[in-house]
């Protein structure tokens, strides 16, 4: 017998948690703790994301044990803004059960049915911005930070409820030392890099944690400019913004994050998130998790410590679309790769990437023969 219900109280978050603990027993890839932090995105978000996101956490049981858990969330800033009635789901997690699957996301859709939605999509870690998609293709490595890693069934559990994928995007790695900094392309990219910075009078900049707030609405209004167009979008708000680089500033290394600027006006950013999730598989087999934590920072932070994290996720490549320079995302990219050359990091994996994102359009990216290395993939379906 297969029951659901929602998730209320410290005893059905740590629950909710546990379901994880169930499906990932025996993945070697898998680390003990949650990616995101459930109390500020879930459990207790500020006042002003809570007045524009409402989320119902269910729970599935069987014999008594928890065995499955899903989110569903209405957006309400997303339907305000494009009028489309589409409700989303996310931070799934099923054993392998297709009736699991079924009650999970047969609830999660009467209750975004409940509030006058029509389709659902996802899923999402509550947003687009935050993490979306699933893994779908087998990748025997670490996840990459912030990046979802799930079984390859989940799809198979989508798919057989009736989700249709309907937007693919993916990582590209760059793993070989000697493919990223001493392969004669790289040499003629810099050499071409060289000539356009001399040229250009766009400088870079690294954010800086005495002018976070500002910084951050900086990066938010490119944010929102960039991607207006997109698909998916919806205006990102300032504190989700800054809650987002609360949770990351232990792990940022400020040099590689990079503000653009042209006469002083910021048109461009990038971020490269140095991969935390090598140095959190060194402490994971601690018990406790404030010692997981511990361990994790001081490999994070510690002097010499490409010995352990080798790799960097280069993501969020804003470029404001007035910027009269057409190459400041190509600028950014290898100021970027300069950046994390000189600091040790021999792996590089940019993601995620849309077909019609920046990083394709006109980037070194989009000069590159790279096969993507993973693929994500988001599902949707009319609910009726």
């Amino acid at each position: 017998m297969i029951t659901i219900e929602e998730v209320d109280g410290k005893a059905g978050w740590r629950e909710f948690e546990s379901v994880s603990d169930l499906v990932y027993q025996g993945d070697p890839y898998r680390l003990p703790d949650e990616s995101m932090d459930l109390g500020r995105i879930l459990i207790a978000p500020p006042p002003s994301v809570a007045a524009t996101r409402v989320t119902k956490a269910f729970l599935a049981r069987e014999n008594g044990i928890a065995v499955g858990r899903v989110v569903a969330i209405h957006d309400l800033s997303f339907t305000e803004y494009t009028g489309e009635p589409i409700g989303f789901f996310g931070f799934y997690e099923a054993v392998d059960d297709h009736d699991v699957a079924e009650a999970l996301l047969d609830a999660a859709a009467h209750w975004l049915s409940a509030r006058g939605l029509a389709t659902i999509s996802g899923p999402f870690g509550p947003s687009m911005f935050y993490s979306a998609g699933i893994v779908v293709d087998e990748v025997p490595a670490l996840p990459l930070v912030g990046m979802p890693h799930n079984p390859l069934y989940y799809a198979a559990h989508f798919e057989k409820w009736g989700l249709m994928a309907v937007k693919d995007f993916y990582s590209y790695l760059f793993d070989d030392p000697c493919i990223i900094y001493n392969d004669p392309k790289y040499a003629r990219h810099m050499q071409i890099f060289e000539k356009i910075k001399a040229r250009s009078e766009v400088t870079f900049r690294s954010m800086k944690y005495r002018t976070l707030r500002r910084d951050a609405s900086i990066v938010r209004d490119l944010y929102n400019k960039t991607f207006v167009n997109f698909w998916g979008f919806s205006p990102l708000s300032y504190t989700e913004l800054f809650e987002l680089l609360k949770m990351m500033l232990p792990v940022i290394d400020r040099r590689l994050t990079l503000l653009a600027e042209l006469d002083g006006k910021p048109v461009g950013f990038l971020m490269g998130i140095p991969d935390v999730n090598q140095a959190a598989a060194k402490a994971s087999h601690l018990k406790s998790r404030w010692a997981r934590d511990l361990v994790t920072l001081w490999h994070v932070k510690r002097p010499g410590r490409t010995e352990v994290i080798d790799g960097v996720r280069v993501d969020m490549l804003f470029v404001d679309p007035d910027c009269p320079d057409r190459a400041v995302s190509s600028l950014l990219i290898m100021e970027m790769s300069v950046r994390m050359r000189d600091l040790g990091f021999t792996r590089v994996e940019a993601a995620p990437v849309l077909d019609d994102s920046p990083w394709m359009k006109g980037s070194v990216l989009s000069r590159t023969k790279l096969a993507p290395h993973r693929t994500y993939r988001i599902f949707s379906r009319e609910l009726t």
